[in-house]
């Protein structure tokens, strides 16, 4: 295995883990706000199936998108360190 692709899974198994740690307890604590609010003025299953997997969309989206670009800015901070001690 080449190092670009070395480090390519050690950054792609990092943000796993990292959005594992991150979304569990945020799964639980969404689907808790959602069962407190939302929820119980929809009438039937399938309204609450969809509306509450439209929010979780939303906001694992956002999140991601925030995590996945902290993770690559630190990741191309640790390379630049590298190359630069080379040269």
């Amino acid at each position: 295995m080449t190092k670009d692709k070395k480090a390519a899974l050690k950054e792609a198994t990092t943000d796993t883990l990292l959005a594992t740690v991150i979304n569990f307890p945020l799964n639980m604590l969404l689907l808790f706000v959602a069962n407190r609010t939302f929820l119980s003025w929809m009438e039937t299953e399938t309204e609450q199936i969809f509306w509450t997997s439209v929010y979780l969309t939303i906001v694992f989206s956002a999140v991601a998108i925030t995590r996945k670009t902290y993770v690559r800015l630190y990741f191309n901070k640790k390379n630049l360190k590298k190359q630069a001690k080379k040269t």
